[in-house]
């Protein structure tokens, strides 16, 4: 019996689709940590590739350091930027800073659809916590930012 379990669940591997790809633009703000960059890097290594495969960007990110000061419309400013910039479908903004020693992300795609903020921008946890317990919420959380905002950049 165990010789057919582990047949047929290498026959779903395989048959299974594969994952979506995103590329990615990292945008640090000024006040992220050498803790906070680590820790981003680290998630987005857990994340590939059984929730998405991030491929670099080749857009250079000076257009969109600007961004950073119109608050509130930070997400607007960076969409457009996307858009000005020419990015390719699939091509997404991951804007980081830490706000009193926790992780957040902005996750922005081009302006073509709408942005759902309640999942493109997430409160990742605490520096010191994050790898205990709930990582794997952590990384749900910062699958949907990305895929979401994968789907705002026209997935």
């Amino acid at each position: 019996m165990t010789f057919f379990a582990t047949v047929l669940t290498a026959v779903i591997v395989q048959l299974a689709p594969p994952p979506p790809q995103i590329t990615l633009i990292q945008l640090p703000g000024d006040n992220v940590s050498v803790e906070g960059r680590m820790a981003t890097r680290t998630i987005l290594d857990k994340l590939q590739p059984a929730y998405l495969v991030v491929r670099p960007s080749t857009l250079p990110t000076e257009d969109f350091g600007r961004c950073w000061t119109q608050q509130p419309a930070t997400e607007a400013c960076l969409a457009r930027a996307l858009d000005r910039a020419g990015a390719q479908t699939g091509e997404v903004i991951l804007a980081f800073w830490e706000r009193d020693g926790i992780l957040h992300w902005l996750c922005v795609g081009k302006s073509g659809r709408p942005f759902t903020g309640s999942r493109q921008s997430v409160a990742l946890g605490p520096l010191a916590d994050l790898y205990r317990d709930g990582e794997s919420e952590v990384l749900h959380q910062a699958a949907a930012c990305l895929t979401y905002a994968g789907h705002q950049s026209g997935w």
